[in-house]
């Protein structure tokens, strides 16, 4: 699940299932061609005992994921260290990344390409594994990433009552996609815009890709991985861009 291809399109990182019976994990892979990746094991420096998943990296090697460890005490799930290529080193909880309000949770973060700001899926859980709202939102800093209200704007046109998360950007940082519920099985978005200052515009579902699917990330060349559900089991996928 949670696949995402770094910047340079070299290594796969995701996560293992992330139903409450098992040890959700970060794990990555190595690029062999589009659909064949050599498996390398578990990130080192990132896991916990806790759920640790939903990888992003930005083109410096910065890399960011959710892991639970901290939420009882800290209300923060955002977590950020170096890739060095084989490990993370100096992981950190952005604390100031989160609402910092009891049940209100993030869940997905994307890493801009360039770095200096991350998109965040900002949910309100009431108890159970899907939450009762989601909405994308806006991140800003380096190694310091903290959560901007003022940019909520940004995402007029993709917010709805229906749950908004999982943003993925293109690597000129102007196209989004992004998973949406709207009371059925999760569905494949895409939004553009004109600079990366501006807001998206009216996004549309990228009907080719149906089924159970979510969380799509782009690739350099501007196609789309994301995981599909089929029975019990998540497979990952590709689609070329058109």
């Amino acid at each position: 699940m949670e696949a995402f291809l770094s910047r340079d399109g070299r290594t796969l990182f995701f996560n293992n299932s992330n139903a409450p019976t098992e040890q959700t994990d970060l794990h990555w892979a190595a690029y062999i061609d589009d659909l064949h990746f050599a498996y390398r094991g578990p990130v080192a420096g990132a896991n916990s005992s806790a759920l640790d998943g939903v990888p992003t990296m930005d083109s410096n090697g910065r890399l960011c994921f959710v892991s639970t460890r901290d939420y009882a005490t800290s209300l923060a799930t955002l977590h950020c260290g170096h890739w060095t290529g084989a490990d993370v080193t100096g992981v950190t909880l952005q604390t100031r990344a989160a609402p910092l309000i009891p049940g209100r949770l993030v869940f997905d973060i994307e890493l801009a390409p360039a770095g200096g700001y991350a998109i965040i899926a900002d949910g309100r859980f009431t108890g159970g594994p899907v939450p009762a709202a989601a909405d994308l939102r806006l991140a800003r800093g380096g190694h310091d990433l903290a959560l901007d209200p003022a940019a909520d704007g940004l995402f007029a046109n993709i917010n709805t009552p229906a749950l908004e998360y999982a943003a993925s950007l293109s690597a000129d940082g102007l196209t989004l996609c992004f998973t949406r519920i709207d009371g059925g099985a999760p569905t494949l978005w895409i939004a553009e815009r004109s600079d990366e200052s501006a807001a998206f515009g009216q996004p549309r579902r990228l009907a080719s890709i149906t089924g159970f699917v979510e969380a799509g990330a782009f690739t350099p060349d501007g196609s789309l991985y994301f995981h599909k559900r089929e029975g019990a089991r998540h497979t990952l996928w590709r689609a070329a861009p058109d």
